[in-house]
């Protein structure tokens, strides 16, 4: 069933769920009450269960580690950035 509602679209049902469990890990990661998380319990958090895989599609998605995105963007105080 939900394999028709991506039909035609340049994705799959997993990626579209990959991609938004990833969109949620890089907005904790840069949360103020999130600073004391590691990156790999915010990856838990999510679904992710191995940190390599983690950092592999992270990077993929966008452009850099894990790591790098909460070092280069800081951390944001305000809830839903």
């Amino acid at each position: 069933m939900c394999n028709k509602i991506f039909e035609g679209q340049d994705t799959t049902v997993s990626r579209w769920i990959q991609s938004r469990r990833l969109e949620a890990c890089r907005r904790d990661l840069l949360h103020r009450e999130a600073a004391n998380r590691t990156i790999i319990a915010v990856a838990h958090r999510w679904g992710f269960t191995s940190a390599a895989h983690f950092s592999r599609v992270f990077r993929a998605a966008y452009g850099m580690s894990p790591s790098e995105w909460r070092d280069s963007h800081g951390r944001q105080g305000v809830a839903g950035c």
